[in-house]
């Protein structure tokens, strides 16, 4: 067979000064469960945007989600402000994840804030911090 491997570029092939792509899927099933799935594109200007949906269930659908965020790295954390789950009422919810790339996993919210208190050991989170 000839050709090559096309390998994806880093976040560079999205905006010329990406330095973070975040994939987040935050999970709590059952009928009364819901979850927020969100793609967040950093800049190197503290700047970036997201998209991505969310659903409280209960009857509810997937609500989108879509805008532009403000981020800070304190050496080993990214914290992300901006992002509104329009799903949850509107709720601005804070993006807190390691600075580092990799895969990452924990509870529902160990990620992200909700309107609500939940334990961080409830539901499923599963996290990409990419170039």
């Amino acid at each position: 067979m000839a050709g090559g491997l096309g390998f994806a570029a880093p976040a560079s092939a999205y905006g010329n000064t990406a330095v973070y792509q975040i994939e987040l899927s935050a999970n709590l099933s059952g009928h009364d469960g819901g979850g927020a799935w969100l793609w967040i594109e950093l800049e190197s200007n503290q700047t970036g945007d997201y998209k991505g949906s969310d659903c409280g269930h209960a009857g509810q659908g997937a609500v989108p989600d879509s805008g532009e965020v403000t981020w800070s790295d304190n050496g080993t954390t990214l914290t992300i402000n901006g992002v509104i789950l329009k799903g949850l009422g509107d709720f601005p919810t804070t993006i807190t994840v390691p600075d580092t790339y990799g895969h990452y996993t924990g509870g529902l919210t160990s990620f992200l804030t909700l309107p609500f208190p939940i334990p961080a050991t409830v539901g499923n989170s599963q996290l990409q911090v990419a170039p």
